[in-house]
């Protein structure tokens, strides 16, 4: 059975988790998909927007705040007759830290020398450690995949990073193309759709490219 699509929301302040859901059924990307969020706004939210849109929708709780949303929607969905009304979203808390992605798109840190460009890029990975303010998450694209799975050094600055809460991405479609699927050390494999969401979703987008 193919995977379904899954659009991590965690995180994501009101009304994004939303307007991601939003997305997935006006680009007519999948009629079968699963949404994940952690507070019970969003969770009623995506859940009476999905029924309001004439979807299933089922709720798995997987632990504490912590939701799977699957939506189903027939190819002759009809919008609710009645709609049921959103919950207005919470005043954002003002201490929340900014949420910045960084997208890392090579294994090298600018062009020239390429061994030169990789001591850089362990260097850049190993500085945001001590860094007052960390990433919300770090996305590995094309060569940057052998940061999270054959660089043993870039690994181990990546693994402390995700010890200090950021999330760790590497593209699912790279990790096939170099045959790295099975050697992914740190984080999770993702895929265009999560890497857009999460660059849209970003305060700011840095790349040492």
């Amino acid at each position: 059975m193919e995977d379904l699509l899954t659009v991590d929301a965690r995180g994501l302040a009101c009304p994004q988790p939303v307007l991601a859901a939003k997305r997935v059924l006006d680009e007519g990307t999948a009629d079968h998909f699963v949404v994940l969020v952690d507070n019970s706004t969003s969770r009623e939210n995506v859940s009476r927007f999905a029924r309001n849109q004439g979807c299933q929708v089922e709720i798995q709780e997987r632990g504490s705040d912590q939701f799977e949303i699957a939506i189903s929607c027939g190819a002759y969905r009809a919008a609710a007759e009645s709609p049921e009304p959103l919950i207005p979203c919470p005043v954002p808390d003002a201490s929340v830290t900014i949420r910045n992605a960084v997208f890392v798109g090579t294994d090298c840190m600018g062009k020239g020398d390429d061994v030169l460009g990789r001591k850089l890029m362990r260097g850049f990975l190993r500085t945001w450690i001590d860094a007052p303010t960390k990433p919300w998450r770090m996305i590995f694209i094309n060569s940057g995949v052998h940061l999270t799975t054959i660089d043993e050094e870039a690994v181990e600055a990546v693994s402390l990073l995700e010890d200090n809460g950021v999330e760790i991405l590497s593209c699912g479609t790279c990790l096939e193309h170099f045959g790295l699927v099975d050697r992914l050390q740190v984080g999770r494999a993702t895929n265009m759709f999560e890497v857009i969401d999460t660059l849209n979703s970003a305060s700011k987008v840095i790349s040492p490219d």
